[in-house]
């Protein structure tokens, strides 16, 4: 339900949502899908994977935003069923469903499963395949087959993001080897079968690539790992996901902490190499990696809202009065929560009701958003005080759902409000010139700028790309443009436009022109 929340104004995100969105849409359009395309030009820095997944979606339901984003959104809504399946099996059902219910209210988790984007399809292929090794022990009858599934998942992963497929595998080793006598999968031959057959896709566009291109394909993507693995992005470092995490995900990482501390004192649990290993080595192996991005740690999340419930379950019980020791701490919690949203409360109405006092656009939207989390964020400690700390039979229950409650109400109001959707709203609201808006629906559109590779990174020139619903070709001089064609005119080009090109209106500083 909190994805389908949403302001009927969206725009895209232009990097890396608008980009792989008008990949997508040449690969559809001209029938080419095995070029990665970027103007015309062949751009290996990435696989393809998620390209075809949206381009397929285009030819089921047509070119939009929406239409680019559903793949996205099936795999968010695909992973909490998984995360309920790894939970279940991993500890027990109640925190299965609580680890799901818990992943759905995580704010940078719903945010990413709104966005063209490859990130919440790789998380669902490495759930997947998680699931298919707890199935394969399941089951041991048909473990050759769950094996099969298992292996395929890193093929697919391949063609989703590339290389970065392999560190879920090695966060999977200690699980795979200290284990290996209680579930055998390192002798299951479906697993292996399973990897080969998930390679052949990947080698057969591979292939067809390098038939057309030679060893273009292979030298841009190993020249796009070597250059991740050396870059900074943001002056990030290395504690980076130590707060970056916490606040994309709040509160849920505190609780994960707090049940990772309970989890390994805990020796009854079983699988613990898995939902505990697996998260804390993938951790270490992103804080390495010197590209550090807020949406590399979404691979962390399932499992950080499993381990959150296994903290929010053992709290329940000290809440209730079931174990003795340590009641006082369900009450410091829901005390200490209440302040905070107080405290937001006081703020959002500060904001919302006397803008004059902050010089920034838009703060009412803001100040509305705080009061909204800020009454969300309090229902812990107002439930704590109705009943006087689980005196009452349903307390359980209602003090569970009174942490869901905040992020919940949160990610709600920032998609209903267009924060979360409409990240670009100028461009599309400048398109809509009555001069421009009847010249895009009639003609072709050719793009103008000296050098493709600048141009591609600006945001403006993606989403100007999508939002035009013909695009013709890319040039490099207005010369090159044929006659009485129209054409964007990029922001270092428009001083070169002479008295013969008939000027149409302007976007973002790009001008659209009539050649002569």
């Amino acid at each position: 339900m909190l994805l389908l929340l949403r302001s009927p104004e969206q725009s895209f995100m232009a990097h890396d949502e608008g980009y792989y969105a008008q990949q997508a849409r040449w690969m559809f359009e001209t029938g080419d899908w095995i070029t990665v395309p970027w103007w015309g030009e062949p751009v290996y820095d990435r696989t393809i994977g998620v390209q075809w997944l949206i381009a397929t979606a285009y030819t089921l339901f047509g070119v939009s935003e929406g239409v680019a984003r559903l793949p996205s959104t099936l795999a968010c809504l695909f992973s909490v069923v998984l995360t309920y399946e790894i939970g279940r099996r991993c500890i027990n059902p109640p925190i299965g469903w609580l680890g799901a219910a818990i992943l759905i209210a995580t704010p940078v988790w719903i945010q990413a499963g709104r966005l063209a984007t490859q990130d919440i399809p790789l998380v669902c292929v490495e759930l997947l395949g998680i699931w298919a090794l707890l199935m394969a022990e399941e089951h041991q009858q048909q473990r050759f087959y769950w094996g099969i599934l298992a292996g395929s998942t890193f093929g697919l992963g391949f063609l989703i993001k590339g290389f970065m497929a392999i560190l879920p595998v090695v966060a999977l080793t200690p699980y795979l080897l200290v284990e290996h006598r209680r579930h055998r999968h390192l002798t299951n031959p479906g697993l292996y079968i399973g990897g080969l057959l998930g390679v052949i896709p990947i080698a057969i566009w591979l292939g067809k690539s390098m038939a057309v291109y030679d060893l273009l394909p292979i030298q841009q993507l190993f020249g796009k790992l070597f250059y991740l693995s050396e870059t900074v992005y943001f002056e990030a470092g290395p504690f980076y996901y130590l707060w970056n995490i916490p606040a994309n995900a709040f509160p849920w990482p505190l609780f994960a902490l707090g049940g990772l501390a309970i989890a390994i004192r805990d020796h009854s649990q079983q699988r613990r190499l898995l939902w505990i290993g697996y998260p804390v080595a993938l951790l270490l192996e992103l804080s390495l990696f010197k590209t550090r991005t807020w949406y590399y740690p979404l691979q962390l999340l399932p499992f950080n809202a499993l381990l959150a419930a296994f903290c929010l379950n053992h709290l329940t019980q000290l809440y209730i009065g079931k174990l003795k020791t340590r009641r006082w701490i369900p009450g410091l919690l829901s005390y200490g929560m209440l302040s905070l949203g107080s405290l937001l409360i006081i703020a959002g109405i500060v904001a919302a009701g006397f803008p004059q006092l902050i010089s920034q656009s838009d703060i009412r939207i803001y100040g509305g958003l705080g009061i909204v989390g800020g009454l969300g964020l309090a229902a812990p400690g107002v439930v704590y005080l109705r009943d006087r700390g689980g005196r009452l039979p349903e307390s359980k229950n209602l003090w569970q759902f009174s942490w869901l409650l905040g992020p919940s109400l949160v990610i709600a109001a920032l998609g209903v409000t267009g924060l979360w959707g409409n990240y670009n709203p100028e461009v599309k609201t400048e398109l809509q010139q009555p001069a421009i808006a009847a010249v895009l629906e009639n003609h072709p559109i050719h793009f103008v700028f000296a050098d493709e590779t600048t141009w591609s990174a600006r945001q403006d020139t993606v989403l100007l790309a999508f939002y035009t619903p013909q695009v013709g070709q890319a040039v490099s001089t207005l010369s090159e443009l044929p006659s009485q064609n129209y054409a964007w005119v990029s922001p270092d080009d428009t001083p070169k436009i002479t008295p013969e090109f008939r000027s149409v209106g302007s976007v973002k500083d790009w001008r659209l022109v009539q050649a002569p």
